[in-house]
């Protein structure tokens, strides 16, 4: 069963920044903290790798989504204190392979209410735990009591391990959907595919406030218009199986579809060359239409 908690953050201070050479890979055993010589801490278990084939063995029942974004490999360690042994702190460094991926798995533990911190590119914070991404990394720092030292200890082991790590940039379709109205800390990358849809893989959402109220706006990559075009064809396809619509639209030519829906609310989307524009569960149209237009300017 995996452990995870959270912590109170205590501003991490940055002492260098790593530099990792093009195309060298880090590995992810070299970023588990040793205990400091005299420090008070000792192994509470030496470092312990997990893969694909087993990692189900570690996060039982979380393991898919993981995989679902493409992870190599994962180490995972803790430290305990000499005194007190329960007082303890364990890191999960997941090498999850592209910083696509690290923003993936991470974005989706992000949610607008929690607090966030400066650690790596991002970082959430709580109580007892310290979850951030860096390069192609995602990392999880937990506190395994309400000891004040281990509490502490953890912005300060958070920190040490996203500076060994190497920067690297996200690709530019993450960037695409416009910073201008959309809630702070709600976009995402979904490996599995939006809405539940497998045509939708690899895509983007994000939400949006309108005068009328929030929504949800999303951005579907593919690598043509033709590939574009049967995946909102297929997920149209998936809402007339559901009983979502009463009737298929004319495919021939199609380049925008609207339709109210029990399970994603008002659903509009158009096709902008190798893209898939949306925006759904909007109260009103002509607001949607707006946002969609301006996505879809971001695209030229």
């Amino acid at each position: 069963m995996k452990r995870s908690m959270s912590i109170l953050l205590v501003p991490a201070v940055v002492i260098l920044v790593a530099w990792q050479a093009p195309g060298v890979r880090q590995e992810v055993t070299s970023l588990v903290p040793q205990p400091e010589s005299g420090g008070g801490w000792q192994w509470d278990f030496e470092p312990e790798i997990f893969t694909p084939e087993n990692l189900y063995e570690y996060i039982n029942g979380e393991a898919e989504v993981y995989i679902d974004y493409e992870f190599i490999e994962m180490v995972t360690a803790s430290h305990a204190r000499q005194d007190d042994p329960m007082a303890s702190v364990t890191f999960d460094i997941y090498d999850m392979g592209t910083p696509l991926n690290a923003f993936g798995i991470y974005s989706n533990y992000r949610r607008p209410v929690l607090e966030f911190g400066a650690i790596g590119e991002e970082a959430i914070v709580s109580d007892l735990n310290i979850r951030f991404w860096k390069g192609t990394f995602f990392v999880q720092v937990n506190a395994g009591s309400m000891n004040e030292t281990v509490r502490e200890s953890l912005p300060k082991y958070a920190g040490k391990i996203a500076d060994s790590i190497g920067r690297a940039e996200l690709p530019a379709a993450v960037f695409i959907l416009p910073e201008e109205g959309q809630v702070p800390h709600t976009l995402r990358y979904m490996a599995r595919g939006l809405l539940g849809q497998e045509a939708f893989s690899r895509s983007y959402e994000a939400k949006y406030m309108l005068p009328s109220g929030e929504c949800s706006a999303f951005l579907v990559p593919k690598d043509s218009p033709d590939e574009a075009r049967e995946a909102l064809v297929t997920f149209i396809r998936n809402l007339y199986q559901q009983e979502q619509i009463d009737e298929l639209p004319d495919f021939d030519g199609l380049s925008t579809f609207s339709a109210v829906t029990e399970y994603y609310g008002k659903f509009s989307a158009l096709l902008s060359g190798p893209f898939v524009v949306g925006v759904i569960r909007y109260q009103e149209s002509d607001e949607a239409a707006v946002l969609i237009n301006t996505i879809r300017s971001c695209l030229r």
